[in-house]
């Protein structure tokens, strides 16, 4: 049986994790989603036609009041300079409350939100985070996104932080992915370890496997593939589900096994 909720990570970025997410999903039939808030691929790779926006992100900034003195007292003790910079504001309060005269008030500034939407051309769902510049908080919004989802295939970011290990407990199996350079090997063991600490069963997978000799202790081998290249390049989703379509099949039996 393979399980529904499925998590592709690795660690280090440029790997292919998001091109063998889109093929897993669309194998699986199930909503894709892109849990990279600093560079979510997906819609880099996939015409999409947003649908609606499930969860907004605000965040509190400062702003002054007609009433402000310019004493300058809430700049100096502010930890952030976010009277300068109000979007790196984290809603502490300090500002107001070192204010002699109370000139300080909080609005909301939005953030951005995860939206819905589709690839009308292979009839797949995708969750993404759009926020411009980026919104570091988007991060837990969306992978509690995946708490609705009765099944999903969950594109993690790079890295093995907080939000990559957040995902991971929400799923039943995880696919590791690497490539043979020794930064991605070595970020792959650790991805292991990680998963091996949670109790995620995974399946490891060596992509772009150029002059790669035997599967080693890899699950699944995927050689360079031009064609998948150049469709990832074009945003063609047939194509690259057609590349990857018979390695994604060996994923998912070695998930089975």
């Amino acid at each position: 049986m393979v399980p529904s909720k499925v998590a592709v990570a690795g660690g280090k970025g440029g790997v292919g994790k998001t091109l063998l997410s889109v093929a897993l999903a669309h194998a699986l039939d199930v909503p894709l989603v892109d849990c990279d808030v600093t560079e979510p691929d997906v819609p880099a790779y996939l015409p999409l036609e947003v649908k609606r926006e499930l969860f907004d992100v605000e965040q509190p900034v400062p702003v002054r009041t007609e009433d402000c003195k310019g004493c300058g007292e809430c700049e100096r003790r502010c930890p952030w300079d976010a009277l300068d910079d109000p979007m790196a504001c984290d809603g502490c309060g300090i500002c107001g409350a070192a204010c002699p005269v109370d000139a300080i008030k909080f609005e909301s500034e939005r953030l951005g939100a995860v939206v819905e939407a589709v690839c009308e051309r292979l009839g797949l769902t995708v969750r993404y985070p759009d926020a411009e510049p980026w919104a570091p908080e988007l991060a837990s919004v969306v992978v509690n996104s995946l708490a609705d989802l009765d099944a999903f295939v969950a594109d993690c970011p790079a890295g093995l932080g907080c939000p990559v290990i957040a995902t991971l407990t929400s799923v039943e199996a995880a696919v590791l992915v690497g490539t043979p350079d020794e930064a991605a090997l070595r970020d792959l063991e650790r991805a292991e370890r990680l998963a091996t600490e949670l109790d995620v069963p995974y399946v490891k997978v060596l992509n772009m496997a150029e002059g790669h000799v035997g599967k080693g202790d890899f699950d699944v081998v995927i050689p360079k593939l031009p064609a998948l290249h150049e469709a990832a390049q074009n945003r063609d989703p047939e194509g690259i589900v057609r590349e990857l379509k018979p390695y994604v099949e060996t994923v998912l039996e070695a998930i089975r096994a």
